[in-house]
């Protein structure tokens, strides 16, 4: 399901999602995707009876990255068909994809070059990314207190969140992320500076990379 807005990934759990039939519930995964504002459910196939209704029900705990609640509850009925296996998106290469990507458009204008990089950010080759951005917080941050109060993990964003386990990276905590859409918990313009906003393919690109847990690919 898709939403109007960017979501606070602090408040999506499992609790808040529930699919059931009868006094049955079935069990599965979740995926956040940032760029769309697209909320996944993957059910245990092993769970799912072909033939039953079930009910998908959101719960009100759900919040917008400002804080907003759902404007109505959201209950969807359904009947299982094809068992899709979870998608699997390529993973974007840092040396060819991401580098030559924020290279050509964010080191212009004395912003994110080599030599005198704004807020310590060098995205002036796949080298300078990693040092500067996979795990470093950013200097910048949304000063707000509603939004601490609602994930104090607002206030203290990396750059780039590669994740706890290998391979499992959060866009969702990344500022990086965030400041090239232009939303969410930012300080100041969208990057680029003054120049034309990244295409939606080519956000994807660092989104996936990110996901992957930002590999030195």
């Amino acid at each position: 399901m898709r939403f109007d807005r960017l979501l606070a990934p602090s408040t999506i759990t499992r609790s808040q999602l529930r699919v059931t039939t009868g006094g049955l519930q079935a069990f599965g995964g979740l995926r956040y995707d940032v760029l769309r504002r697209e909320l996944s459910l993957y059910p245990n196939p092993n769970d799912l009876r072909p033939g039953l209704e079930y009910v998908l029900t959101v719960g009100d705990g759900i919040r917008s990255w400002d804080g907003s609640a759902l404007a109505a509850p959201v209950v969807v009925r359904f009947l299982p068909t094809v068992r899709e296996p979870v998608p699997r998106d390529p993973v974007p290469s840092l040396r060819r994809d991401i580098a030559p990507l924020l290279s050509q458009h964010c080191t212009g204008g004395g912003c994110h070059g080599e030599l005198t990089p704004a807020m310590g950010l060098d995205l002036s080759s796949a080298r300078a990314i990693r040092a500067s951005c996979v795990g470093v917080l950013a200097r910048q941050r949304a000063d707000r207190v509603a939004l601490e109060m609602l994930d104090p993990r607002w206030s203290t964003l990396p750059l780039i969140d590669p994740g706890i386990t290998a391979g499992q990276g959060r866009p969702e905590y990344s500022y990086l992320v965030y400041k090239l859409l232009g939303d969410g918990p930012i300080w100041g313009a969208r990057m680029p500076l003054g120049r034309a906003p990244l295409r939606e393919e080519e956000i994807r690109l660092v989104v996936d990379w990110v996901t992957a847990g930002a590999p030195d690919n």
